[in-house]
């Protein structure tokens, strides 16, 4: 295929984009945009338009998306038109191509008669892609709001669901992530220097209050929106995890705002290496012995491994760490490369 190609991955919080300008090109442009899309839906065509100008134009274009969850939406099919609708209107003079969960790439025509086939797809290409390298292994892709785990046998995706619902039934999906969950949603109590104390079910503080805390992530990695409105520093961050137990920094001293955060990671690393065990139950013997990891959460995709006994791949050692931030994005653009004019690529 010839020309610049873009891959896009469209969420719900973050739109990530993936240029390659030709065949031999072996490491993709990478753009992440956090965009909270259910706030301002309107506003989607002028954000793809802003991210194409900065990648430089193309008339080939892959997509997959997540978007479709928001609640801005009432049904997923609601969702996949519109982000279809969004494209149509930002690029009036490209057909771009729409992948799907059985690793193929259909016409926007075709993706919108058929929704539920490409809805939530991005992890199957990511999965085809690290196929190609890695045939035995587990795909462990922590984001800034959900992990997939996804098993890669004898070269091939084998996971066993293909929507949303049955991937958390299997554990292939595990909805904890490292910026945004909220850690209302990790934890139920957390042990202070006075004894064990339950938190508040209240949107106090996330995800990324806690690893900036523990310095598993820097300022600059705080993308997301913070939950009082107020700054991404540490002592932001502090604040916030004190009002996790109804406290404030007057009242609550560093080890305490430790051992919150300390114990909001190692839960999320524990519900992850269950993911893992469970997704390995499934596959019967031999299973993979190693897991390649990437994603913004990379580090508690590397606790679970280790806790679960795995081989570790870090695969930003072999695209760069934008890359591995954005491997749908860059792994849409790589298939679509591949497959050629006819837009066809089969599993």
């Amino acid at each position: 295929m010839n020309g610049s190609i873009l891959g896009w991955d469209v969420g719900g919080a973050n739109i990530k984009a993936a240029c390659l300008r030709d065949s031999n090109q072996a490491d993709a442009e990478i753009i992440e945009r956090p965009f909270a899309l259910w706030r301002e839906p309107q506003r989607l065509p002028t954000i793809l338009n802003e991210i194409h100008d900065r990648l430089g134009r193309a008339q080939t274009m892959g997509i997959t998306m997540t978007a479709e969850l928001a609640d801005c939406f009432a049904t997923k099919r609601e969702g996949v038109g519109f982000v279809l609708d969004a494209f149509r209107t930002a690029f009036p003079d490209v057909d771009p191509w729409v992948f799907g969960t059985d690793g193929q790439f259909r016409s926007v025509a075709e993706a919108r008669n058929r929704p539920e086939d490409v809805a939530a797809a991005n992890w199957v290409a990511s999965a085809m892609l690290v196929a190609r390298s890695f045939p035995q292994a587990l795909f462990l892709d922590v984001g800034s709001t959900t992990t997939d785990i996804i098993p890669i046998v004898g070269g091939r995706v084998a996971a066993r669901g293909r929507t949303d619902t049955a991937r958390l039934l299997s554990g292939e999906l595990v909805y904890t992530g490292a910026l945004r969950t909220p850690v209302a949603a990790i934890v139920r109590w957390v042990t202070l220097s006075v004894g064990r104390c339950r938190v508040a079910a209240e949107h106090f503080a996330v995800a990324a209050d806690v690893h900036l805390w523990l310095g598993h992530i820097d300022q600059s990695d705080y993308t997301c929106d913070t939950p009082d409105g107020r700054g991404r520093d540490r002592d932001d961050a502090a604040a916030r995890l004190a009002r996790m137990v109804c406290a404030d920094r007057e009242t609550l001293g560093d080890a305490d705002i430790t051992a919150i955060a300390d114990h909001a990671s190692r839960t999320q690393v524990r519900q992850i290496a269950a993911g893992l065990r469970q997704v390995a139950r499934g596959l019967g013997v031999p299973r993979p012995r190693l897991a390649v990891i990437s994603g913004h959460g990379s580090f508690l995709a590397r606790f679970a491994a280790q806790e679960t006994g795995l081989a570790i791949h870090d695969l930003a050692g072999d695209v760069g760490s934008a890359a591995a931030r954005a491997v749908p994005a860059a792994a849409v653009a790589r298939l679509l490369m591949d497959a050629g004019d006819g837009g066809v690529l089969r599993q």
